[in-house]
Formats: C-alpha cells, structure tokens, sequence
C-alpha cells in the first residue's frame, strides 16, 4: 500500500517560515505597513485562532471557510510581520514581509501542532484574476486538473497551481476533469462541472479526506472588484 506522507510534511514544503524573537520597536510611524487578508486550511476543523498584530495589535481572527480582511499593520523593523497571543511576551509567529509583498497580500494558515505556518500569496490581479482558481496541492501525489478546453495543469505535492479563467458553457459551467498520479500511473479522479464566476476568485486545498482516504478538495472564495 502506497504510504502517505503527513500533512505536516506536505504543507512545510509550501513555504519558509520566519520565526523571530521580540526585539525593540522602532518608531511606527515611520515603519511601512502592510496590507493584508487571511484565511486557512484545517481539515481538522480546529478553532479559529485570534492575534493581536502589528504594533498596533489589531484583533485579527483567522476564518476557515472564508477569506477576512484587509488589515493595515506595520512592519517591525521595516521587515517583520508580528502575531501575538494576548498576555505573552513573544510574538507566537513573525513573518518576513518584502517590499513586493506589502498589498494584495494573502496569509493562509495552516496548523503545525500548537502554532501555525503561514503561506504568503500575492494576489495582484495580473497574479490570479476574476475566474482564476489557484490550486494548493497539500496531498501526497501529483495531480492533474483540466478545465474546460486548456492544457491540464501538473501539480506536485506541496506546490500549488493556477487555473486560468475560461469561457463557460451554456449552462454557466465548465468541465473540470481531475487525475492523481500513483506509482508512475494516472488515474482518473473525478469528472465534475465547476461554475464559472468571472468576478471570483477561488483557492482551492487538494488533501486526503481522513475519513475516506479520498481526494477532495476546500475552497474559499473572494470577489474581485
């Protein structure tokens, strides 16, 4: 039987992530700030955790089924993106803001026993648009997504993929056609309409179902104005 890699293997291979202890604040009003929104995935579906960010500690709660925000926080050292848990005297996570990265920033979540890792997705419209779906691979094997009419689009575990926005058909749907890669073979997954919403954005979570062992995946979605 095909062994599965953890979840936690899967999802550290998404991104780095910068832990950083808490040092002096410089003087926030001449730190840049960031704007940002965030979301996560738990298949779990633990509770959804609350921070304290920036130094102006805003209250930030991070939703599973829906993407929040945006929030305008500074950036610790013109750098450093602070999440704290009220009462404690270190950030719980610190992240790594380039200069690149300070607006349409998203910040997915994802659990990594007591805290959590954070992606970072720019999403600027000439990045993922109106109709795109940006596909996060956080299973164990490689998967293949056809929609509609255009090449299918190959994603390795820990990687993730965009699916262009398509003319639709009549019915306001387009084809999509998912295949899994085991042992050098493909095999079909499943055959399914998905709608086509030219002002909406999706990001969809490929993983295994714990409780099937089936490949499903969780979708957020944002309109685009």
């Amino acid at each position: 039987m095909l062994k599965l890699l953890s979840l936690c293997q899967i999802i550290a291979s998404l991104f780095i992530l910068l832990v950083m202890p808490a040092m002096s604040q410089n003087d926030s009003s001449k730190s840049p700030k960031v704007s940002f929104r965030v979301t996560r995935f738990d298949p779990a579906d633990g509770a959804s955790p609350m921070f304290l960010v920036g130094s102006e500690r805003i209250e930030c709660e991070v939703p599973l089924t829906y993407i929040e925000g945006p929030f305008n926080a500074t950036l610790r050292d013109g750098v450093h993106l602070d999440f704290w848990i009220e009462g404690k005297d270190q950030p719980a996570i610190s992240i790594a803001i380039a200069e690149n990265e300070r607006k349409d920033l998203l910040l997915i979540f994802f659990p990594d026993g007591k805290t959590f890792r954070v992606l970072k997705v720019v999403t600027s419209p000439d990045q993922i648009g109106g109709g795109d779906r940006m596909i996060i691979n956080t299973s164990p094997d490689e998967i293949g997504v056809k929609l509609g009419t255009a090449e299918p689009v190959v994603i390795m575990p820990g990687k993730s993929g965009i699916l262009k926005s398509a003319v639709a058909a009549n019915n306001g749907t387009l084809p999509a056609v998912v295949n899994v890669k085991r042992e050098g073979k493909w095999t079909l997954v499943s055959t399914e309409d998905w709608p086509s919403e030219p002002r909406v954005r999706k990001f969809l979570f490929a993983y295994v179902s714990p409780r099937t062992r089936h490949l499903i995946f969780h979708t957020v979605s944002e309109l685009v104005e």
